[in-house]
């Protein structure tokens, strides 16, 4: 009587075809997402922002310390016009207030011996600091007394402003021609006073502010996000 022999199953070639179809599926894994990073990597980079205030502006990459033309003339104008359009009235589109209620008057705050307007010192914090404290009391100075009282208004209607120009890394200059309209009394045409400024401009790094930061601090954080700030403001010499 013959044993059988038992037939001993090689698994060897199956293994290494399972090895095989695994290796397959990963390297087709890998092209497709090879093929989705090169679709982002192509892609247009969406070149219009829109501004909290509805605004809207376009946008590049660039490096940490470059901004846009368009960022560097938009910051100087909201700052420009933030500083010399002066009023004690407060604002009428306040939703939550009381119509019965009597409007409270700008007190202003001291800069020196004279006050400048709560909105002037917020946007003050657009000034480096060593040119901030100078500045407002200088504001201070030109301020009219009886804009607290509510009789006198000012607005500083921009004109032109030119192309930034580049002078180093991070620093920038642009010329503004405008006028420091003034309103006094009931006077609505106001009086037009020249206002022409060569502005300079550098970048910055605003870091955010703590989840304790004083309102003072927020108020800072608000107006220095843009990152920039103004450091010198000097007369537009216009024809030279």
């Amino acid at each position: 009587m013959q044993l059988l022999e038992k037939k001993q199953i090689n698994l060897t070639p199956i293994f290494l075809m399972g090895n095989a179809v695994l290796l397959i599926v990963l390297l087709l894994i890998q092209i497709i997402n090879f093929a989705r990073l090169g679709r982002v990597a192509n892609s247009k980079t969406p070149t219009l922002v829109e501004l909290n205030d509805g605004s809207s502006i376009r946008v590049s990459p660039i490096a940490n310390d470059e901004r846009s033309p368009q960022v560097i003339t938009y910051f100087v104008g909201q700052t420009m016009t933030g500083l010399l359009s002066w009023t004690g009235i407060p604002k009428s589109d306040d939703s939550n207030s009381d119509p019965t209620k009597k409007a409270v008057l700008d007190a202003g705050v001291q800069v020196g011996e004279k006050k400048i307007t709560t909105n002037v010192w917020v946007t003050g914090f657009a000034l480096s600091e060593d040119f901030r404290g100078n500045f407002l009391e200088e504001l201070g100075n030109l301020t009219p007394v009886d804009v607290f009282n509510g009789t006198t208004q000012s607005v500083l209607a921009v004109r032109y402003f030119s192309e930034p120009q580049k002078l180093a890394p991070g620093h920038w200059s642009i010329d503004m021609v405008a006028n420091l309209v003034v309103f006094q009394g009931s006077n609505q045409v106001g009086q037009a006073i020249a206002f022409n400024k060569t502005v300079f401009v550098r970048a910055i790094d605003t870091p955010s502010p703590p989840s304790n930061s004083s309102d003072i601090q927020r108020i800072a954080y608000s107006v220095r996000k843009a990152g920039l700030e103004i450091y010198k403001i000097q007369d537009l010499e216009i024809g030279k």
